[in-house]
C-alpha cells in the first residue's frame, strides 16, 4: 500500500523558493540602498516594493554636483524604482522637480514642472537612454531672455559613440543627441506652438568634461520644427558653438511661412497681424550671448502672396 506524503509537505519547496528569493531580494535592496545614498548623502532611506521591485521615496530631495557645468536637482518629493533583476534601468516619478545645468550666465539651462516621469538606462557607465516627462513645464535658456513654458515638455537623451570625423569635416562627431517634443509651448507668453526638435552634440571625445568639450564640440540642432493647428510655421537648423565658459555663438537659418512674426519674436516686438506666404522664405541668424541679428527680410514682403483662407500667424512670442 502507498503511503500517501503529508500534505504541508508538498508546499515546503514553495515556502522555500520563497525564502531564498526573500534572502536574494534583500540583497538587492541593500545595493539599491547605497546606490541612492551616494546619490543623495545624509537622506533617511527605506526600500520597499517586495516582491516585484525596488522602491524608495524620498521627501525633499536634492542633488548638487558637477564642477565647470553646476548641477543641481530637486523635488517635492521623489519615487524611485528599480527591477530587481535591472540594475541598470531606473524609473523616478517626482513632485515639482526642479533642475539646473549652469556653466555661466549666458551658458546654463534650469527647467521645472507640475510632475515628472523619468527613466534612465546606464550600462557600463554609459547613457543608452534618459527620457523623462514633464507636465506644466517652465523653461529658461542662459542666453535668451524669453521665458518657455508648455503643457507637456518630453526630452530623450542618449549618449553615441560614432567614429572619430574626418579631418575635413566642419564638426567632430556626434557624442550626444537630444530629441525634444513640446504640447501647447509658449514663448514670452506668445500662443500655444507645437515644438518637435532634434539636436547632436559633437567633440572628440566622450561627454564627461565641459572645458576639453568647450574647445572643438558644438550643439547641432538638426531639425527644430514650430507648429500650430494649420500647419508649420517655422523650421529652424542651427549650430551652437561655446567660446569658454562665457558664451556661445549661434549661427543657422529659419524657412518661415511668418516672416514677419518671426522678426517680430527676435526684436522682443509687438507681434503683427500676418497671413502666411504660399511659399516659405528662408531668413539668417547669428550672434553671441543675447546678442542675436535677423537678416534676410525682404523689402517687398507686403506684395507676396499669401493665404488668407487661413487664419492669421500665431504670436510667436509676446
Amino acid at each position: 500500500m502507498i503511503r500517501r506524503l503529508p500534505l504541508w509537505l508538498s508546499v515546503v519547496p514553495l515556502i522555500a523558493a520563497i525564502g531564498l528569493y526573500f534572502l536574494l531580494w534583500q540583497g538587492w535592496a541593500r545595493d539599491f540602498q547605497g546606490v541612492i545614498a551616494g546619490w543623495l548623502p545624509g537622506e533617511t532611506i527605506a526600500i520597499g516594493g517586495f516582491p516585484y521591485r525596488l522602491e524608495a521615496e524620498v521627501t525633499a530631495p536634492k542633488l548638487v554636483g558637477g564642477d565647470a557645468v553646476k548641477l543641481a536637482a530637486s523635488a517635492d518629493t521623489a519615487r524611485i524604482n528599480r527591477g530587481p533583476w535591472q540594475p541598470e534601468l531606473t524609473v523616478i516619478a517626482a513632485e515639482n522637480p526642479r533642475f539646473s545645468a549652469i556653466v555661466g550666465p549666458m551658458i546654463g539651462a534650469s527647467l521645472s514642472g507640475k510632475a515628472a516621469m523619468t527613466s534612465v538606462k546606464v550600462v557600463d557607465g554609459r547613457l543608452l537612454r534618459l527620457s523623462t516627462v514633464i507636465t506644466a513645464a517652465t523653461a529658461r535658456l542662459g542666453f535668451s531672455p524669453v521665458a518657455i513654458a508648455a503643457d507637456t515638455l518630453e526630452l530623450h537623451l542618449r549618449e553615441r559613440g560614432d567614429p572619430a570625423a574626418p579631418a575635413t569635416s566642419a564638426t567632430a562627431a556626434p557624442r550626444g543627441q537630444m530629441v525634444i517634443s513640446g504640447e501647447r509651448l509658449r514663448l514670452g507668453g506668445g500662443d500655444p506652438l507645437g515644438l518637435a526638435a532634434d539636436m547632436l552634440v559633437t567633440g572628440t571625445a566622450r561627454l564627461t568634461a565641459y572645458d576639453a568639450w568647450a574647445t572643438a564640440g558644438t550643439i547641432e540642432i538638426t531639425s527644430l520644427t514650430l507648429t500650430d493647428a494649420h500647419g508649420e510655421v517655422a523650421r529652424v537648423r542651427a549650430t551652437l558653438a561655446p567660446r569658454g565658459r562665457d558664451m556661445l555663438r549661434i549661427a543657422g537659418t529659419i524657412d518661415t511661412v511668418c516672416p514677419a512674426s518671426i522678426a517680430a519674436a527676435f526684436a522682443g516686438t509687438a507681434p503683427p497681424v500676418e497671413y502666411r506666404l504660399r511659399a516659405p522664405l528662408r531668413l539668417a541668424f547669428k550672434g553671441a550671448g543675447g546678442d542675436v541679428r535677423l537678416t534676410g527680410i525682404p523689402t517687398d514682403l507686403g506684395t507676396r502672396a499669401t493665404r488668407k483662407q487661413l487664419p492669421a500667424c500665431p504670436a510667436v512670442r509676446r
